[in-house]
């Protein structure tokens, strides 16, 4: 039996030193890669999450439930999100910004308005925008829609891709590059390209004509699984071949 008085196992300070940068290591390569931000809050006070990915000069912004009753695109890039942490090679030359959640009072309800009963995508000073009780009685008017017209402002994606339902296509605005991006998604999700006509007050009709750049919709169908992993299998691919040039 060992003395009560037996001295201590004495580590060199070199191997305590090497030891110890192992483990910062370990913790960095484990830690997920995404740097996380509040944008802003919606109606009720949730919060307006977007996590940002990568340092590259181009920039791709996805977004999902921007209607809250159009929710699976909400599991899917919270999947993308996984895969980005465990697979930093997509990231070559890009910054992936990850909105999964823009409107969260209407997804709380599967609801597809905000609180204020305004459809955010129709809440946006496209010059094709109608002042009304459902689209927003001005331009901006919702703090979900500010927050993401301050976002895009400031950090001036190259591409964005918002998720909705349940179409079932891939829509697409802006110049003929997004035509072209559209078709790489719909060869890789299987779903057909669709030009389903600008909206008013839309996202995307915003975002074609001010900063003129290339915004898709992937449009998934209404029975779209709700696993993560499921969703991921059949449309991850997609949106991982937007992230090349």
């Amino acid at each position: 039996m060992k003395s009560a008085n037996a001295p201590l196992l004495r580590v060199p300070a070199a191997v305590a030193g090497i030891v110890i940068l192992a483990i910062i290591v370990w913790l960095v390569l484990r830690s997920p890669r995404g740097v996380a931000s509040v944008a802003g809050q919606s109606v009720e006070g949730r919060p307006l999450t977007y996590t940002v990915y990568g340092d590259g000069p181009r920039v791709v912004f996805y977004l999902a439930s921007i209607h809250g009753s159009e929710g699976a695109g909400t599991p899917l890039l919270e999947r993308l999100a996984r895969h980005l942490d465990d697979n930093p090679d997509k990231l070559r030359g890009v910054t992936v910004i990850l909105m999964p959640v823009a409107n969260p009072d209407g997804l709380s309800r599967r609801d597809r308005l905000n609180t204020h009963g305004v459809d955010l995508n129709r809440n946006f000073p496209a010059g094709n925008r109608q002042d009304t009780e459902r689209f927003g009685l001005s331009a901006l008017s919702e703090p979900e829609s500010r927050v993401l017209h301050s976002l895009i402002e400031e950090r001036h994606p190259d591409l964005i891709v918002s998720i909705h339902q349940p179409r079932a296509c891939v829509d697409w605005d802006g110049p003929p590059e997004a035509k072209v991006l559209a078709e790489r998604l719909s060869g890789a999700c299987g779903l057909p390209v669709t030009k389903l006509g600008t909206r008013p007050g839309s996202l995307g009709a915003w975002f074609s004509e001010g900063p003129g750049k290339p915004i898709l919709t992937l449009e998934l169908p209404g029975d779209a699984p709700a696993d993560a992993d499921a969703l991921w299998r059949k449309y991850g691919p997609g949106l991982l071949t937007l992230l090349r040039d």
